[in-house]
């Protein structure tokens, strides 16, 4: 199994949390939930002087290491995501990575990740506190971009 398969068969079983649950239309229509999104960027190289990177959470990168190869990863961008069903929440992350973030009520959502305006990732994920959601894609020279979503602390832009 090459690099790029394994990746992909590891993100689309790396989910936290999985389970359902069916919401009223009405309810859910009446909820607003702040999540925080991450785009993380996995590599083995030395960092680039030239860009402006950040190292992520000791927790999250823990986390990672113990699934994925990578020795180094960096925080590219981190933004504040407030969602509201019955439309879909676009973040667009970097000029080449957008999210589509549907709430479908209490703690499920649809998630769709967009690399290069092509869909990378689609799925339906519950995320809850405490807990994270990590979707991502292969890049050039055997590294690895990654969303992370989280829902945020009450009253800040940090993942809860």
């Amino acid at each position: 199994m090459n690099t790029r398969s394994f990746l992909r068969f590891v993100l689309s079983s790396f989910a936290l949390a999985t389970a359902t649950t069916p919401r009223s239309a009405l309810a859910a229509a009446s909820e607003e939930v702040r999540l925080v999104a991450e785009l993380i960027w996995g590599t083995n190289g030395p960092k680039p002087d030239d860009v402006e990177l950040r190292p992520i959470a000791p927790e999250l990168e823990k986390r990672l290491r113990r699934i994925f190869k990578w020795r180094s990863y960096y925080e590219i961008e981190r933004k504040p995501v407030v969602t509201r069903a019955p439309k879909p929440t676009q973040v667009q992350m970097s000029k080449e990575c957008r999210l589509e973030i549907l709430h479908l009520g209490g703690h499920e959502f649809e998630i769709q990740l967009f690399g290069k305006g092509v869909l990378v990732v689609k799925k339906r994920q519950r995320i809850v506190p405490g807990e994270t959601v990590v979707l991502g894609g292969d890049d050039k020279n055997d590294d690895a971009w990654f969303v992370v979503l989280s829902l945020a602390r009450p009253g800040t832009d940090r993942r809860g």
